[in-house]
Order: C-alpha cells, then sequence, then structure tokens
C-alpha cells in the first residue's frame, strides 16, 4: 500500500514504512504536484511553488530532483505492487498516484462528501471526523516558500470550517461533552477564533454546565480586550444574552441556532455588569492615538457634569474605534467619579437591541439595588435608577446604542454624574453632544502598526507599511486584524503581507484574523439601512474606482437619491470630500467599496 501525505510533513509510505523523499526542494517538488493530484503543471509554476528566488540553473536542478524521484518513486511501486509515476507532457509535469493514495485528496473528497448530506444526516458528523482525522499536524511541515505558505493558509483555513461544521453536527446529535472537550484542544491553536468559542458556548450549554459557559466568556471578553482591543462579535454578544435568559429560567434550555442573525428575532442583548468603584473600566492595552478625540470628549464630559451642555455620544463607522474610546476616556477620568463607572451593552449592532426595562434592571443591579426590590414597569425603575443615582457621582457608559428611542429612558443620570454613549449611528443633534471619530491619520496608523508588529519592521520597509496602511483606510480594527497576522508570522515581510492583498476579493479575507473582522461590524450596518440606501451602496460599491468622488447616485427606481446618500452618511457609510459646490462631494472608504462590491449580494439578500 503506498500513501503519500501532505498533511504534516511530506512523506511517501509504503506498507506503514517511511520512505525517504530527499532534501527539503525534492519534497517541496512532491508537494506542488501533489497539491492537485493528476494535473498536469507547467515547469514554470512548479520552479514559482517551490523556490522564492531560484538560480540561473534552475531547470537543471529540476531535472536532477525529477530523476531522483522517479527512481525512488519506481523502487517503492515495486515493494507495493502499485506504482505512482511522474510523467512530463509538453514541458510539464504530473504526479500520477494511486486513487485515495494521497490524504489531502481524501480530506477534500470527505469533506464535500459530508457537505452534500443534510444537516441531520447522523453520517454527517462520522464523515467530517474522519476527514479530521487525517492531519497529523501542521500542513507541508518543514517546506517554506511563499506558494507552501499561502497554501498552507489555505489549508488551516478550510481545517477551521470543517472543525466548525463536525461540532454543529455532533451537536446536532446530542453529544456536548464530546464537542466540549475537542474544541477546548482546537482553541489552544486558534485562541482568538470566536466561531469556534461560540460553538464550545453551547455545547456547555447543552451539558447543563450553564455557569462554565458565562465563566468562558467573561474570560474571552477580557481576552480579546487586552490583545485586540475590541469586544465579542455581535453573534457572541446574542449567544451570551441567550445564555443569561436561559441561566435565569431552567438549566439546559434550548437557545438559537449558531446561524447568522436575521431581522424580526427575539429582543435581546448582551448586559455588561457595572464597574465598582476604585475598579478600572476595561480599557485596550492596543489604544493608541485618538489625542484630539480622547479631549473633545473629556471636554464634553467635564461641561455635561455640571450641567452645561447635553450627554456625549461618540459615533463613526464600524471598527472605527468608538468602544476603545469610550473606556480610555473613563479610566483617564475615573477620579472624577468616585462613585464608580457604569457600563451597559445596548446591543445596537445586533438584530436584538437590548429593551431599556433591561438595560435599566442591569444597572439598577450594578448599583446594589437587590431583584426583589426592582420595580417591574419600566417608568418605576427608571425613577428608582435616577434616585439612586441623585446623590452620586457616576459615569454612565451605554456602548452600542441602536437609537434615541432606546436611550431616551436612560438619558437623565442626575446631578454630578455624567452619561457616554456610543454608536454607529447619528442620533440626532438635539439631543447629544456629539463627537464624530474618523479614520486615523498615517501618523497614528503607524504608531498603532509599529506597536503590534514592532517598530523595527515597519522601519524596515517604509514604502510597504504605507501602502498596507492606506489599504487599512484608517481603520483601526483592520489594522489590529493585519498587524496581529503579521505579529503570528514573524517570518513574513511587510511587502509580502501586502502582495497577499493585492487582489480585491483576498483584501478583504486579510481584513479578518481571529476575533478581528471588519466584515461583520459593516454587516451589522449595512442591515439596518434602509431598501432604497441598501441599493444605492451596492450599485455605488459596484461603479466606483478607488476614492472616486461623487455628487449623487442614479439609480432605476430610486425615488430620492439625496434620502439614500443622507442616510448612507449617517450610517459613516460615506465621507463628504467636499462641501465648496453647490452639491457636497461624496467618497467612500475603500473598504466600504470593496464591501459593496463584493459582498453584499452574499451578505444581505435585500441588495
Amino acid at each position: 500500500m503506498i500513501e503519500f501525505r501532505l498533511l504534516g510533513s511530506v512523506e511517501l509510505l509504503v506498507d506503514g514504512r517511511v520512505v525517504d523523499l530527499g532534501p527539503s526542494k525534492q519534497r517541496g517538488i512532491v508537494a506542488a504536484l501533489l497539491a492537485e493530484p493528476d494535473q498536469t503543471i507547467s515547469t514554470d509554476t512548479l520552479v514559482a511553488r517551490v523556490w522564492d528566488d531560484p538560480p540561473e540553473t534552475i531547470r537543471n536542478s529540476v531535472y536532477t530532483y525529477m530523476t531522483r524521484l522517479r527512481r525512488i518513486l519506481r523502487t517503492a511501486g515495486t515493494r507495493a505492487g502499485a506504482t505512482p509515476e511522474i510523467r512530463r507532457v509538453h514541458g510539464s509535469y504530473r504526479l500520477e498516484a494511486p486513487p485515495n493514495s494521497v490524504d489531502l485528496s481524501v480530506f477534500r473528497d470527505l469533506v464535500a462528501r459530508a457537505r452534500a448530506l443534510t444537516l441531520d444526516d447522523p453520517a454527517r458528523a462520522q464523515t467530517l471526523s474522519r476527514a479530521l482525522a487525517l492531519w497529523r499536524g501542521e500542513p507541508l511541515a518543514g517546506l517554506d516558500s511563499d506558494w507552501v505558505r499561502r497554501f498552507r493558509d489555505s489549508l488551516r483555513q478550510l481545517r477551521h470550517e470543517v472543525i466548525a461544521e463536525w461540532a454543529d453536527a455532533e451537536l446536532r446529535l446530542g453529544n456536548p461533552k464530546l464537542v466540549a472537550a475537542d474544541l477546548r484542544k482546537a482553541l489552544l491553536e486558534h485562541p482568538l477564533a470566536e466561531d469556534l468559542h461560540e460553538r464550545l458556548l453551547r455545547a456547555y450549554h447543552l451539558d447543563n454546565r450553564g455557569a462554565e459557559a458565562l465563566s468562558h466568556y467573561d474570560r474571552l471578553r477580557r481576552t480579546l480586550a487586552t490583545e485586540l482591543g475590541v469586544d465579542p462579535g455581535p453573534r457572541l454578544r446574542e449567544l451570551h444574552a441567550q445564555l443569561l435568559r436561559a441561566t435565569e429560567t431552567a438549566p439546559g434550555e434550548s437557545i438559537s441556532s449558531g446561524s447568522a442573525p436575521e431581522r424580526g428575532t427575539a429582543p435581546g442583548a448582551e448586559l455588561a455588569s457595572g464597574v465598582r468603584p476604585g475598579a478600572d473600566v476595561l480599557a485596550p492595552n492596543g489604544f493608541r492615538g485618538r489625542t484630539a478625540e480622547v479631549e473633545r470628549v473629556r471636554r464634553a464630559l467635564v461641561e455635561h457634569t455640571a450641567g452645561a451642555s447635553r450627554p456625549v455620544l461618540i459615533t463613526g463607522g464600524p471598527g472605527i474605534g468608538k468602544s476603545a474610546l469610550a473606556f480610555r476616556v473613563a479610566n483617564l477620568m475615573s477620579e472624577q467619579f468616585p462613585d464608580g463607572v457604569l457600563r451597559a451593552e445596548l446591543g445596537g449592532s445586533t438584530s436584538n437591541p437590548a429593551d431599556p426595562a433591561q438595560v435599566v434592571a442591569s444597572l439598577l443591579d450594578a448599583l446594589g439595588v437587590p431583584a426583589a426590590a426592582l420595580p417591574v414597569d419600566l417608568s418605576a425603575r427608571v425613577a428608582r435608577y435616577r434616585a439612586e443615582l441623585a446623590e452620586r457621582r457616576v459615569l454612565v457608559v451605554l456602548d452600542d446604542a441602536a437609537s434615541a428611542a432606546q436611550l431616551a429612558p436612560l438619558l437623565a443620570p442626575g446631578p454630578g454624574s455624567a452619561m457616554l454613549v456610543t454608536s454607529r449611528f447619528m442620533l440626532g443633534a438635539k439631543s447629544f453632544r456629539t463627537v464624530l471619530v474618523r479614520e486615523l491619520p498615517m501618523t497614528e496608523s503607524l504608531e498603532m502598526l509599529s506597536a503590534i508588529v514592532g517598530p523595527d519592521r515597519v522601519a524596515a520597509e517604509e514604502w510597504a507599511t504605507t501602502a498596507l496602511i492606506r489599504c487599512c483606510s484608517g481603520i483601526p480594527l483592520a489594522l489590529h486584524a493585519v498587524g496581529s497576522r503579521l505579529a503570528a508570522r514573524p517570518e513574513w515581510t511587510i511587502t509580502q503581507q501586502l502582495g497577499r492583498m493585492s487582489e480585491e476579493q483576498r483584501r478583504l479575507r486579510e481584513f479578518a484574523y481571529g476575533a478581528a473582522d471588519i466584515r461583520d461590524g459593516i454587516t451589522a450596518t449595512v442591515r439596518r439601512l434602509g431598501p432604497d440606501a441598501t441599493r444605492a451602496l451596492h450599485h455605488l460599491g459596484a461603479t466606483l474606482s478607488p476614492r472616486e468622488r461623487f455628487s449623487t447616485v442614479t439609480l432605476p427606481g430610486l425615488a430620492d437619491p439625496d434620502a439614500a446618500l443622507d442616510e448612507l452618511l449617517e450610517a459613516h457609510l460615506l465621507t463628504v470630500a467636499d462641501q465648496d459646490g453647490a452639491r457636497p462631494q461624496y467618497v467612500m472608504l475603500e473598504i466600504h467599496r470593496l464591501y459593496a462590491k463584493h459582498l453584499m449580494p452574499h451578505a444581505v439578500p435585500a441588495a
């Protein structure tokens, strides 16, 4: 029996015994040919896959390696009774191997067969488990070239997807213990993978381990804040809210499936605990820059505390750093609020914004009001909340607000206290003192990237760093994702990372790493748009060139183009570039343009 292995070290086994395939370049040729078994690969392609900087005598080297490999395969075939063969066809090469002898091909075949089954078919979990069992470690271990690194990344991503699908299948079969045990191992390799954390929480819940699920979520939330300066994504926050409600009713109560959130689902959102007096507000270690914005928010809060202005609203587009800025200011001003800082998550970026009555109940609990003394109706809860704050000096941080209506019952914290709100939407100039957060300038983007990947790497590739930052549109979450990937790959150059972003659709994927995924934030914003604004955004993404300015949008059936553009402007998906003329000139950030062009038809059916 002959077996080629790529899902680990590149190996040839004959009857269970390893056959030496020679030096790394020779094994690299085997891997390059077996990545597409029985497919013809040109000599130029083969060289590009194995050598980053091929010598002038490369064709002689390829000929020598092929001669040696043919000799090894001929000897192996004689012992096994089935001879794999390297054939030369019109200047190209093809490795013909016996059926089911390449572990990567078997893995792909098993995954395809599992995905063809219905979600409830018991064979689905078994087939995916067989596929995952083929992995022995890092794919193509011991090889190194630009193609190898890219191919390895694609295989890692595929395995990650299969683990998630396997966990879903096993949970449907009622095997939460098995899922929890294996996901804990997988998360050692991918500690920031939110989709795996989500499934682990569901496994804990189905295994009646609700307290363990809530504790795990809290650890994850702190890790994301420390490592990336972000909160858990909308789906995890919704799941956390469901877990909280389930623990208040009955253990093992059903919670919603892991499908993407849609409009019209039941209300509910994460309600974070208040921060007790003397405790630090969650502040991301990666916070950089924003000196002017910090000062504007701080001054506005001072005036608000003195009764001279309205509550303060921090607003801006997805991933721009609104929450991080709010937490930073709260930390800097903690001494001015000796009775503590209260924080509630309002779930405005989810399909289930928090009910104001639940928000007030959470805040009262943080203030020490026992559940038995909690009023039933909203007006009574608001009155009790204001009475509790009347003699205190507290900063109330309401994160991710959905609308002015959601906030209306919460906007009177009392004398000596202040309220700081974050939202990705403009909520009305009459009700708030608004601080608009824009993209990071180049200097602060450089500072952030240097803090993540190291100043030496940035200084060594100034041009590539500048180009990479421009690709990220000055959005901190995108910079975090790209920088975190570079930090995890110290052998990569910044130029290599930039090369991975040369193709538009690939670039969007590069803006996602671990928990940092700008696409999720944009999707949550787009789903709040009306039909006309949604159509206009998709049309603009499909027709505009990068950084192209425009003053209107022409689209059949669009009754009021100006209203659609105003809605996109208030959602921070457009920016006014010039107001000198009779009509404003708009521009789209490149990340928003790419999303509207490539992802909207899939993420937002209304488009």
